[in-house]
Formats: C-alpha cells, sequence, structure tokens
C-alpha cells in the first residue's frame, strides 16, 4: 500500500505495519503535500468484532512527552493538520474498512499531537466524521489542559462521545516527568469530574518506575479517593519503551495496579497491556523510522 494517495490526492500513505495475528491492526505512516508526516492506527477492537481508527490531531507535537517517540523523532513539531486533512484521512481508511463492517466504530483522537492544541479544526472534521458516517462515535484523548477543559464546561460547546484524559502522576512533579508542560493534578481534577457530568472519561496512568514506587500508590489513592463514581475508568497503561526516552518500564505493576485495586473504593481499576512492547507499537515509533524523507516546510503560525 505504500505510495497509495487518498482520493482528493492531498494524502499519501508512505509506509503500513501490519500487527501480527490474531491482533489484526494496522499503522499507517502518511505524508502531506509540504512533506509533513502523520500517523494513523486501524485498531481492532475484539469486543465490538469492529475496526476503530486512531487518529492524529498534528503532524508531530509540542508537548515533549517523554513516553512518546515523537518527542525524539527528527522533526517533532511540523503544524497542525488541517479539518480536510483529517477528514480525508479517515476516509482512505474508512474505505478500506466499510465493504466488511459498515462504519468505524470510533474515531479516536490519539495519535501523534495533542487534541486540544488544534481543536477547532478537529471539532470541525470530526462533525463531518460523523455527519457522513465514516464513524458512528468520536473519541478524544488529551492531556487535558485547565483552559481548554474550560473552554468544554462552556454551555454550547461541541463534545466527542467519549474521553481519555493523561494523568500519569499524583503531584505535579510526578506528573511533569511525563509531561513537561502538565497542569498540577490537583488543579485539574475538579474540571475533569465537571465535564465527566457530560461524557465518559477515562484516566489513564502510564506505569513506569518512577511512578509506580509503594509511596506513589499512597499518593494516588489520597488523590483520586474523592472523586469515586465520577470517572468511568481509572487505567493502568504498560509502558512500551521508545528510542530517547528516559523513563523505564514499571518492575512493579502488578502490586501496583492490586495496590489501587483494593484501596480505591468505587474505583474500576484497569491493566492495559501493551500488546507489543517489541515492535513500533508506541505512538510516533514508526513515523520516526520513516522520516528519512526530506525535511517538512515549517508553517509559521499554523
Amino acid at each position: 500500500m505504500e505510495g497509495t494517495a487518498v482520493p482528493d490526492n492531498s494524502v499519501e500513505i508512505v509506509s503500513t505495519l501490519p500487527s501480527k495475528a490474531p491482533d489484526r491492526s494496522i499503522k499507517y505512516v502518511f505524508k502531506l503535500p509540504d512533506e509533513a508526516t502523520f500517523e494513523a492506527v486501524q485498531l481492532w477492537q475484539w469486543q465490538q468484532e469492529a475496526y476503530s481508527l486512531c487518529m492524529s490531531a498534528q503532524a508531530g507535537c509540542r508537548q515533549g512527552c517523554t513516553h512518546c517517540a515523537t518527542t525524539f523523532a527528527r522533526t517533532p513539531f511540523v503544524r497542525n493538520l488541517s479539518a480536510e486533512e483529517i477528514t480525508s484521512t479517515v476516509e482512505h481508511v474508512q474505505k478500506a474498512v466499510r465493504s466488511q463492517q459498515g462504519p468505524l466504530t470510533w474515531v479516536d483522537f490519539a495519535g501523534i499531537g495533542e487534541a486540544s492544541a488544534n481543536w477547532v479544526p478537529l471539532a470541525t472534521a470530526a462533525r463531518t466524521i460523523v455527519r457522513r458516517e465514516l464513524a458512528r462515535q468520536v473519541h478524544v484523548t488529551s492531556i487535558a489542559p485547565k483552559a481548554w477543559v474550560r473552554s468544554l464546561l462552556k454551555p454550547g460547546s461541541w463534545l466527542p462521545d467519549h474521553f481519555m484524559f493523561s494523568l500519569h502522576g499524583a503531584d505535579l512533579a510526578q506528573r511533569r516527568a511525563i509531561i513537561p508542560r502538565a497542569d498540577d493534578p490537583s488543579a485539574v481534577l475538579p474540571l475533569w469530574a465537571a465535564l465527566a457530568d457530560s461524557r465518559p472519561v477515562v484516566l489513564n496512568y502510564v506505569l513506569c518506575e518512577h511512578n509506580t514506587r509503594r509511596e506513589d500508590e499512597a499518593a494516588l489513592v489520597e488523590l483520586l479517593a474523592p472523586y469515586a463514581g465520577r470517572f468511568s475508568v481509572l487505567r493502568c497503561s504498560s509502558f512500551n519503551p521508545v528510542q530517547g526516552s528516559p523513563l523505564r518500564p514499571s518492575t512493579r505493576e502488578e502490586e501496583f495496579i492490586a495496590a489501587l485495586t483494593r484501596d480505591l473504593d468505587g474505583w474500576e481499576v484497569y491493566q492495559h497491556l501493551s500488546q507489543a512492547r517489541d515492535t513500533t507499537a508506541a505512538c510516533g515509533q514508526l513515523r520516526a523510522q520513516v522520516l528519512d524523507l526530506p525535511t517538512p516546510t515549517v508553517r509559521q503560525g499554523v
């Protein structure tokens, strides 16, 4: 499929990586006319027996998260994707899926780039995706900065069907070890909980050596206990190591999750295992591998 273009010729597939059976997922790297690149992943959802799509919001990312391969790529950030580029990419992947199942189960903006940093084009594309029945739902994954969440809480704001917010630490220093520009968890959790009154919100916590110590168990329980019943689930995700990252996988995953399950009354704690720690499964890894492409032209102010 390499070199295949989307029907309007604005987006071209430059690399694909099918997962080994029985996963059935396919990772794509797309290239735009200005040589900017981004990823999308066609994911098999076993419970629904249907495909979803993990979609990028940007060509690269400015957040500098230390668990993400995009941070350590040759071109970490180039520009935002336009609404038309997002829609064209989803349409391309969905055409391959439609003959098997109809619309995608959902599109989750959880790929390369931060959804909140390109919100207006993303929201415009999302409405088009649902209106044209390219997908049944739209989900959004984000570091969920305070200003963005406040804007979503305003009357009349468009909201996706489902959110997942990146927590990754019980205090500011711990969270910023993974998300350098993150807000203090104690400051954002009340806003996240208010948004959870309108849409399901999952909290994601990536498991690393530095945030799964015994003392971290107690700190996280203390932070989250007041919010029992407000969020859908606490998802504890295995860390998939990426080249250049200073982080290391936790050796206490089972103990850490067992402690949270025991001590967090009213919470559902779910372990999300990396399906392929020895492959390019993590966000941005395949793009980083194929960045022998010409350096994209950085478009200022986009």
